[in-house]
């Protein structure tokens, strides 16, 4: 069991260090699109798209944001 534990730390750094955007980025778009699927492929696909340049988006605000603060 102590590598299951250990193999979920990994995974949660992983994705957490990086920004927590990411995390909740992909926790949010994973569901909508497994849920897109059921209805059509097309819109899956558009789901997954929107979802990932959103997420990206809203996370290179962030660290921008971060960078002009610190450089003032």
């Amino acid at each position: 069991m102590s590598w299951l534990i250990r193999a979920a730390a990994f995974v949660y750094d992983f994705l957490a260090d990086d920004g927590w955007e990411l995390l909740v980025g992909l926790v949010i778009v994973l569901p909508l699109t497994f849920i897109a699927a059921q209805q059509a492929e097309a819109l899956a696909a558009a789901v997954l798209l929107a979802g990932v340049l959103a997420t990206l988006t809203i996370s290179l605000a962030r660290k921008a944001q971060a960078v002009s603060r610190s450089s003032s």
